[in-house]
C-alpha cells in the first residue's frame, strides 16, 4: 500500500508549485517584435527559427522574407547567451523613384527603378533584382537586473553585434517589462540604439544610426493562449547623426505556449504618418504618409517557433 504522508504531500506540492513557476517564467516570445525580461533557464536551452515577410512599396515590386536561426542557453538565471543565422530572399522590380541625372538629389516624376533596403550596392537599377544571400551572424547577450515576478518592474540589458560580408552592426536595447493580473495581462518597452556600418561602392564603409522603439501589450485569455497589440517607432540617422526620417508601424499579435514548444505570429501596418526630415528623404522616401524608398515597406508579417531542451 503507498502512504503517503502530510510532510511529504506538503514538499511535493511544494516541488510541483516551483515548476510550474519555473516553466510560467521560462522564455517564450509572447510579441513578434517587443522582447520581454523573460529568459531561457540555467542550464536549459533553447532553439527558435524567425521567418518574417515584408512587402509593398510606392511603386513597382518589391518583397523580402527574412530568415533568422537562433540558438539560445541560459548561462546563468539573469543572463543569456544567443547566437543568430541571418539571411533573406529578395525580389524588387521598379519600386523606386528615380534620380534626375540633369539634377542629381531630384527625382523623375513618374519614373522608377529597381532599389531598396536589400538590393546590392552597384546592381543595375534598370533590371529587377531576384536573390537569395547569407547576410550575417549575430551574437546576443541579455542581462536581467530586475524580474517582473518579483520586482515592481522588470528591466533587462541587451547587446548585440553582428558581422556580414556587406555590413557590420552593433546594437544596444533596454528592456521594460511590467505584469498585472497574476501575469495574465503583460506589458513591454524596448529602446533600442543600433550603429551600421554598411560597404560602400569605394571599399569603405558608410555609418548609419537607428533609434527606436517596440511597445507591447498581451493578454492571455485562456490557457496557453495570449493575444495583443504592438507598436513600433523607427527613427535613422544619416551618418548616425543627421536624421533623416521618423516612421511607424501599428498590429496585432497572437501566441501559443506548448509545453516545449511556442509559437507567435505578428503583423505591422505602417501608418501613414511618417515624417522626412532630411533632403533626400522628402524626396525619395517619403509617398502619403508612408516611408518607402530605401528605407522601409507597408506590410510586415512574423512567424517565430521556439523549441525547448
Amino acid at each position: 500500500m503507498l502512504c503517503i504522508t502530510a510532510m511529504e504531500f506538503r514538499l511535493a506540492f511544494a516541488a510541483a508549485f516551483l515548476f510550474c513557476v519555473s516553466n510560467a517564467h521560462a522564455h517564450e516570445a509572447i510579441f513578434g517584435w517587443t522582447y520581454t525580461t523573460d529568459l531561457t533557464p540555467k542550464g536549459h536551452g533553447e532553439f527558435e527559427q524567425w521567418v518574417t515577410a515584408r512587402w509593398e512599396k510606392e511603386h513597382g515590386n518589391y518583397s523580402v522574407v527574412d530568415f533568422r536561426e537562433e540558438f539560445e542557453y541560459g548561462v546563468a538565471d539573469n543572463f543569456q547567451l544567443a547566437l543568430y543565422l541571418n539571411h533573406h530572399y529578395v525580389y524588387a522590380n521598379d519600386d523606386v523613384p528615380a534620380e534626375d541625372p540633369a539634377h542629381p538629389g531630384n527625382r523623375l516624376p513618374g519614373t522608377y527603378q529597381t532599389g531598396g533596403e536589400d538590393v546590392h550596392a552597384g546592381y543595375s537599377p534598370v533590371t529587377p533584382f531576384d536573390s537569395y544571400h547569407f547576410e550575417s551572424v549575430s551574437l546576443e547577450a541579455i542581462y536581467r537586473l530586475l524580474s517582473p515576478y518579483k520586482d515592481p518592474i522588470g528591466l533587462a540589458l541587451y547587446f548585440e553585434p553582428s558581422i556580414g560580408d556587406q555590413e557590420r552592426e552593433l546594437e544596444w536595447k533596454v528592456i521594460l517589462q511590467k505584469n498585472w493580473l497574476e501575469d495574465r495581462l503583460v506589458w513591454a518597452l524596448n529602446i533600442n540604439y543600433e550603429l551600421e556600418f554598411e560597404k560602400a561602392g569605394g571599399g569603405g564603409y558608410e555609418r548609419d544610426g537607428m533609434f527606436e522603439w517596440f511597445t507591447g501589450v498581451s493578454y492571455r485569455f485562456i490557457r496557453n493562449w495570449s493575444a495583443g497589440l504592438e507598436f513600433w517607432n523607427h527613427h535613422e540617422f544619416a551618418d548616425a547623426t543627421v536624421h533623416e526620417h521618423s516612421a511607424y508601424f501599428l498590429g496585432p499579435t497572437i501566441h501559443y505556449g506548448g509545453e516545449r514548444w511556442w509559437a507567435t505570429l505578428g503583423f505591422l501596418h505602417q501608418l501613414p504618418i511618417g515624417q522626412a526630415f532630411s533632403h533626400d528623404n522628402k524626396e525619395f522616401a517619403v509617398h502619403d504618409g508612408y516611408i518607402f524608398g530605401d528605407e522601409h515597406e507597408k506590410y510586415y508579417v512574423r512567424l517565430r517557433v521556439g523549441f525547448n531542451f
